[in-house]
């Protein structure tokens, strides 16, 4: 009798977590799954340049992921409760997520871009010190995150992430409680590589600021099978003038650039924010704070000497 007093009260027990923690499990095997995929196709990577592409396909280990968790985001980690969740449609038809962060008499407004595999809820928790000091900000996610739940279909290319940047751009200056003349960009890491060309070609973007942006040629330098399986799938080539930082970032001026870069940085080397610098053309100001890591320095030790070199240039420049 006790026996089945015990197995009653387990199958009941059952049924009530079963439902709660069922599609946990399934996410938990699918992104398990993605992750013994990528791992098979990078262990290919020297021996078949199709295999790079398929490695360099999509940009997150964790595709599954559900969207609603970041979308909780906002109020549970970053306490916010005044914003807007938008969807911003792209030439292509897709639906970009973003987040629109008001400010009273705003100073202006920032379009932040988020670096590889990574999401507007990390972007936002590296820009929202731009709230405080009196700039709104709109804070999307890459287009990748649009496959989440196919990610094989996912084929990355420059120029239409460079083109969604343009569509982001043009949703904003519609709406009315942004002022056109003051808009600026602000990207980190691969995020920062989609800046240099976005502001290059689009000259609404009033500032732009980027840290520890890459300049995309160094990285195909040492990467020679991936660079060749983008070219044959997608029939782009990453390494054309057009794509080129180092080409293009002159185009920003007259417009003022910020540069900002970690110096324990161990993923984008300092010398290449330096030659980027370099190439640049008057406004710009370079800044390293030697104690950060990479697209770090709004967190750690350097945190106040790195909000105050945005805010001082942003209060310098957007005005």
């Amino acid at each position: 009798m006790r026996f089945f007093i015990f197995l009653i009260i387990f199958i009941f027990s059952s049924n009530i977590f079963f439902g709660q923690t069922f599609a946990d499990d399934q996410r938990f095997k699918k992104n398990e799954n993605w992750k013994k995929y990528i791992s098979k196709t990078k262990s290919k990577l020297s021996k078949e340049a199709g295999s790079a592409f398929e490695y360099y396909r999509f940009e997150g280990f964790a595709p599954a992921n559900d969207f609603n968790y970041i979308k909780q985001d906002i109020e549970k980690k970053y306490k916010i409760a005044k914003y807007e969740y938008v969807k911003i449609k792209t030439k292509d038809k897709l639906k970009l997520d973003g987040w629109f962060i008001p400010v009273e008499n705003a100073k202006g407004t920032i379009i932040v871009l988020h670096g590889y595999s990574s999401d507007m809820s990390f972007g936002l928790s590296q820009s929202k010190f731009l709230l405080e000091k009196g700039y709104q900000i709109l804070v999307y996610n890459a287009r990748f995150w649009q496959y989440s739940k196919k990610p094989e279909k996912f084929v990355f290319s420059i120029t239409k992430e460079i083109s969604d940047v343009g569509d982001v751009l043009d949703y904003v200056k519609t709406r009315k409680d942004v002022d056109p003349t003051k808009i600026g960009i602000f990207g980190f890491s691969q995020g920062g590589f989609k800046t240099y060309l976005s502001a290059a070609k689009y000259s609404d973007f009033k500032v732009v600021m980027v840290d520890a942006g890459p300049a995309n040629r160094y990285w195909f330098d040492s990467n020679p099978d991936i660079l060749k399986a983008i070219k044959d799938k997608t029939g782009e080539d990453p390494t054309a003038e057009e794509f080129d930082v180092l080409a293009q970032v002159e185009k920003i001026s007259p417009r003022p650039l910020l540069i900002l870069h970690g110096g324990k940085d161990s993923f984008v080397p300092t010398f290449v924010s330096e030659s980027i610098f370099e190439k640049a053309k008057d406004p710009k100001e370079f800044k390293i704070f030697e104690n950060s890591n990479h697209c770090l320095g709004m967190m750690q030790s350097d945190k106040e000497s790195y909000i105050n070199t945005v805010s001082e240039f942003l209060d310098k420049y957007l005005k």
